[in-house]
């Protein structure tokens, strides 16, 4: 018997597999990729038009000192030219914060379109570190 999990605007089967499935071959792909990247844009203008979907820790290496880290990181899903959706998470200090910031003053919520650029690094004005700067704004539809 299938189970669906129903979000706003997308179901998603699933099947007991206790009970007859069916056939995995006669299946549709849908356009979503459910592997996460890790988006580190390269130059300042780099942008993405994603929809937001969420702020949760995900752990991470230090590579240098080999330690783990949890990092609070921003979950998009990105749509590509194809139409397909490809989901990326990004730590960036003062990302993860403007975005919780308009999470929580109800500005955005989960399905937001979202246009997010990287505006380049800015020195801090605190220790001798820089930081991301973002520009996050959002999308309508006519």
């Amino acid at each position: 018997m299938s189970t669906e999990i129903t979000t706003k605007n997308n179901s998603i089967q699933s099947f007991d597999l206790t009970e007859n499935v069916p056939n995995l071959q006669e299946a549709i792909v849908l356009q979503a990729d459910l592997t996460s990247e890790y988006w580190t844009p390269e130059r300042e203008g780099e942008f993405k038009l994603v929809f937001f979907q969420e702020i949760k820790h995900s752990t991470y290496t230090d590579e240098q000192t080999g330690e783990t880290i949890e990092l609070p990181c921003v979950v998009f899903v990105e749509q590509k030219q194809t139409g397909e959706l490809k989901t990326v998470r990004n730590g960036s200090k003062r990302l993860v914060a403007s975005i919780e910031d308009a999470l929580n003053g109800n500005i955005i919520r989960t399905g937001t379109p979202l246009r997010i650029e990287f505006l380049g690094k800015q020195k801090n004005s605190t220790n001798q570190f820089q930081s991301d700067r973002w520009s996050i704004k959002p999308l309508v539809f006519k």
